[in-house]
């Protein structure tokens, strides 16, 4: 097994497309997330100003960005619904801003609902309170005290270590994409597959092997990425006005994107030994990464991300400090890995009934 393991990862660490993605993702996580290292508490409002409304999509607290209370919220969705009665569709503002004071007596939902039947024109007027950026620019005070009551939940480096594991999740879904094909590729063509079913080694043996060997090449280049960016925190942790446990991060790669790993090798492996070409897992590997990143309806009736069971990748798009695991994540994740197991016996399975 070991020679198995040995010669498969050597193969794959020849091959230059196994450093450029490694670097390619390194350089794209950072880019990502080295924006968060910003993040610190304010002295004084010179240190913060407003953005322009273009750039206020990607802003977050490190801008001085920080959601709205649910009361906000619908002030913000109230003042939006009645310019655009008024302005743009020119109806009476004394009328307009009557229904707006009735709405205001009523829980958001029910004004929601009220407003949808007095004015039905409005394709969705809960779009108006749910949909948009859901945050704004905050004074020092408020900030600071929002970055203090969100560092008295959890250490900075959880809520980093969910974003780093959200941009590197993504992008190394699309590297398996790249990286798999190559490793299994050697065992697919048609005279090695065949001399290989000769060879006097135990079906269970081999593919354990294979399974090994996919899953270490795959965790070896997070590795090195994780290894990386903490040192990269590690240089930057003097500058931070709170305490970071940069060891937290290994949290985040462990239960994020380790069972994506080891489930997406394990995919490679069976199609491979099923259509004798790794390339038959692709378009499967690529419904599953569409699918973790697709949203789903709220109970508002709104699209957004949720973490599901069989999501190969799991997303944290909220605010920095908004971030938070799914109820089920352990289970799912946990789910994930069982797949994987089921896939690997089935790989044995059909490798020893095509024994010659």
């Amino acid at each position: 097994m070991c020679f198995v393991i040995k010669s498969k990862m050597f193969r794959i660490m020849k091959n230059p497309i196994y450093y450029i993605g490694i670097i390619a993702m390194l350089v794209f996580v950072y880019m990502e997330c080295g924006k968060y290292l910003k993040i610190n508490y304010f002295s004084d409002d010179s240190h913060i100003k407003p953005l322009d409304e273009a750039l206020v999509g990607e802003a977050d607290v490190m801008d001085g960005y920080i959601p709205m209370t649910e009361e906000e919220r619908f002030d913000d969705g109230l003042l939006k619904l009645r310019k655009d009665l008024v302005e743009t569709i020119g109806m009476d503002e004394s009328q307009v801003e009557q229904f707006c004071i009735n709405a205001r007596k009523m829980e958001m939902r029910d004004a929601i609902d009220y407003l949808q039947k007095e004015y039905p024109f409005v394709a969705d007027v809960s779009l108006y309170f749910y949909v948009g950026e859901g945050k704004k620019f905050g004074s020092v005070t408020e900030v600071n005290e929002y970055i203090k009551d969100a560092l008295s939940r959890e250490d900075y480096m959880d809520y980093m270590g969910r974003k780093y594991a959200d941009y590197l999740g993504t992008i190394f879904a699309f590297f398996c994409l790249i990286l798999y094909p190559f490793y299994f590729s050697s065992d697919s063509k048609k005279e090695i597959y065949e001399l290989l079913h000769t060879k006097p080694i135990s079906g269970r043996k081999y593919i354990l092997s294979q399974a090994l060997g996919s899953i270490l090449i795959g965790l070896s280049a997070v590795l090195v990425i994780t290894l990386v960016f903490q040192g990269i925190i590690l240089f930057n942790k003097d500058r931070f006005d709170f305490t970071v446990n940069t060891m937290r991060i290994w949290k985040y790669t462990l239960w994020c994107l380790t069972p994506s790993i080891v489930y997406v090798s394990a995919v490679f492996l069976l199609l491979s030994n099923v259509f004798k070409s790794p390339f038959a897992a692709i378009p499967l590997i690529f419904v599953q990464i569409f699918f973790s990143n697709a949203g789903v309806k709220n109970v508002e009736g709104i699209f957004e991300y949720m973490h599901r069971p069989g999501a190969i990748f799991v997303r944290y798009p909220e605010l920095f400090f908004e971030t938070k695991m799914a109820d089920q994540f352990y289970i799912y994740q946990i789910g994930l890995l069982a797949l994987a197991a089921l896939a690997v016996m089935l790989a044995i399975v059909l490798w020893e009934k095509k024994r010659v």
